[in-house]
C-alpha cells in the first residue's frame, strides 16, 4: 500500500483504474473510474471509509491510499 503518494496516480490519463473503499467494520465496495456515478458513490461515503486506488502497472499492481476530497475534486475535473 502506497501512503501519501496519491498524486502519483494518473487519474487524468488512465481509464482503467479501480477504486476500492472499505470501512472499519469490513464493509466494502469497488467501482471503476469510467462509471459515471463514481463521484456520487464517493461523496456518499462517511469518514469511516478508506479509499484505495488499484493501479495495474506493467510489472506489478500498486494499491494507493487516496485522500477523499482531493480524489473527488480530480474526478470532477475530468
Amino acid at each position: 500500500v502506497r501512503v501519501g503518494r496519491d498524486k502519483e496516480v494518473t487519474i487524468e490519463t488512465n481509464r482503467k483504474l479501480w477504486f476500492l473503499w472499505i470501512n472499519y467494520e469490513g464493509e466494502w465496495d469497488a467501482d471503476i473510474i469510467t462509471n459515471p456515478n463514481i463521484v456520487k458513490h464517493l461523496e456518499n461515503l462517511d469518514d469511516n471509509y478508506l479509499i484505495f486506488c488499484v493501479l495495474h502497472g506493467q510489472y506489478k499492481t500498486n494499491l494507493f491510499l487516496m485522500e477523499k476530497e482531493e480524489l473527488i475534486k480530480r474526478l470532477k475535473s475530468l
